[in-house]
């Protein structure tokens, strides 16, 4: 079925489940890649997506048609999260959340062909010190590629805010993978001369 967001939206506020599970199967990828960064694994992940998939269906009536479908149903998935956090959120150990988040940020088969585990799991740790309402920018912004205006939709803010919020977020990712960089252009520096030492002729 290919018809528009607002046109399974009309068909379900006729009375058609079926078009609302169009519009789940359409959207359940980017939904569970947006509240990930708040439950922190695949169970809590899916248990906030259910929420927030029912809370779109009880209030599809009060969906504005002046924004986009997929820019509400993200905003419900970003205060879903929230609210997850404020009323069930715990610790979950860190390898956990960086073996799991690394295929999330991964995103489909064409984007894990160019970054290998390693570079995931790095990007993974480092989404991990920013903030949730962050953390959700750069997700929607450089993994899921929504663009600046929808972003702001989501998050109830300006452009120029988002703008801020990823500029800051990106500077603060890197800051936090500078001493690992540092480290391992350390290791390469050593392993060379090792190795240029060792094919050197004896004297």
């Amino acid at each position: 079925m290919n018809d528009t967001d607002t046109l399974l939206v009309e068909k379900v506020l006729g009375g058609s489940l079926e078009c609302f599970d169009v519009l789940m199967q359409r959207y359940e990828r980017e939904v569970y890649r947006a509240v990930y960064g708040f439950g922190k694994s695949r169970e809590n992940a899916m248990d906030i997506c259910q929420n927030v998939f029912l809370k779109a269906y009880r209030n599809l009536g009060g969906f504005d048609r002046r924004s986009s479908f997929r820019t509400w149903l993200m905003r419900i998935a970003c205060n879903e999260g929230l609210n997850w956090v404020r009323t069930q959120g715990r610790k979950v150990p860190r390898d956990t959340v960086a073996a799991e988040e690394a295929d999330l940020v991964s995103g489909d088969d064409q984007e894990r062909k160019l970054l290998d585990r390693e570079r995931r799991e790095q990007v993974a740790a480092r989404l991990q010190c920013l903030s949730h309402r962050h953390r959700l920018a750069v997700v929607l912004r450089y993994f899921q590629e929504m663009p600046i205006r929808e972003i702001a939709g989501v998050l109830e803010c300006s452009e120029g805010m988002v703008r801020n919020i990823l500029f800051r977020s990106v500077r603060r990712m890197r800051a936090a993978g500078a001493p690992q960089e540092k480290n391992d252009e350390r290791v390469r520096a050593l392993f060379s001369r090792g190795r240029a030492a060792a094919a050197a002729p004896a004297g």
